[in-house]
């Protein structure tokens, strides 16, 4: 009998020293690496333009928030893409390489070491941003449009650069402004409700049907109000109603997203809104399943619930507003 126990004891240890283990494997796993984006001259004001994904099945007209970029020495505006999801600024290889076939005065400005550019330098809104060793990923063709004035997306902006700032998405208006602060006028109009910056993610807390969420803010997953787990997505779905099933692409793997109407209602704050769809996605590997789960977020919110009015987020005092039109 007491091999018998040493023996349970021991599985029991061994399970819980596993589990710890595991934990701290899977946070460092989620974790980002160091900040290396800094900024000087804010505050940062400029347009915002909705990037519509023809690739999707349905095509999704306002998949995506881009703000315009000057480069050194280059006459074309470039765009990034404004990902909330992202924890790091990054561009794109074959967008690198075509620019800077077709324009030769960036000279290695943009020039590859190993996987990263080492320094990326570009102008945002008026402000001088700098990030050092800048990831560079495989991302779409680089083809370059003909007309001059059409959006050429080079990368995505990261949550790097909201680390300590405050990043105002004035989706009415369609401007955004970058700042230290929280623009005053703002600031006495705005309904707040307190915001995490985990391992560089957004975490905003709301309620959702009277129990209390942390939800995951990705302004990356722009047609879809709510994105949850399947189990979320079966209890909150209209009973009988019809599913939507899109079809869309996340880093080279293709995706599939089942949409279905919902009656459950947000409150942020004291502003509530109707969520009207809730979304499950299939597709993910393993290990981005596992990541999401040990991220202990309810779900992922684009930017649909807050179109039509501003959304404040002020990391740096540790809080999200809103101000409905």
């Amino acid at each position: 009998m007491k091999t018998l126990a040493k023996i349970l004891l021991s599985v029991v240890v061994l399970l819980v020293v596993s589990g710890i283990g595991g934990y701290f494997y899977m946070k460092q796993k989620f974790a980002p690496p160091a900040n290396q984006l800094t900024v000087a001259g804010l505050p940062a004001s400029g347009d915002l333009r909705w990037w519509a994904d023809t690739t999707a099945k349905p095509a999704i007209p306002h998949a995506g928030l881009l703000v315009p970029v000057r480069l050194p020495n280059c006459p074309r505006t470039c765009f990034l893409q404004v990902d909330t999801g992202a924890p790091y600024t990054v561009l794109y290889a074959n967008q690198l390489d075509t620019l800077t076939r077709r324009y030769p005065s960036l000279g290695t400005s943009l020039k590859l070491q190993g996987n990263v550019v080492p320094e990326f330098r570009f102008s945002l809104g008026g402000a001088q941003v700098k990030v050092g060793n800048t990831k560079v990923l495989i991302q779409g063709a680089g083809t370059m449009p003909a007309d001059s004035l059409a959006p050429y997306i080079i990368g995505s902006l990261g949550t790097d650069a909201l680390d300590g700032r405050v990043l105002v998405l004035d989706y009415a208006a369609n401007r955004f402004t970058l700042s230290n602060e929280v623009p005053a006028p703002l600031a006495t109009r705005a309904t707040f409700a307190p915001l995490a910056f985990k391992e560089r993610r957004v975490l905003l807390d709301a309620t959702l049907d009277d129990k209390p969420r942390q939800l995951l803010f990705d302004s990356g997953t722009s047609a879809y109000n709510l994105l949850t787990s399947q189990d979320n997505w079966q209890a909150m779905a209209t009973p009988g109603a019809s599913t939507r099933t899109d079809t869309t692409n996340s880093w080279g793997k293709k995706l599939l997203i089942y949409t279905a109407p919902t009656a459950s209602r947000f409150r942020f704050g004291q502003k509530e809104v109707p969520l009207g769809t809730v979304s499950y996605m299939t597709g993910m590997n393993l290990m981005q399943e596992t990541l999401m789960r040990f991220s202990g977020m309810d779900g992922m919110l684009g930017n649909a619930p807050f179109e039509g009015g501003v959304l404040i987020l002020d990391v740096k005092g540790g809080r999200y507003g809103i101000v409905r039109s």
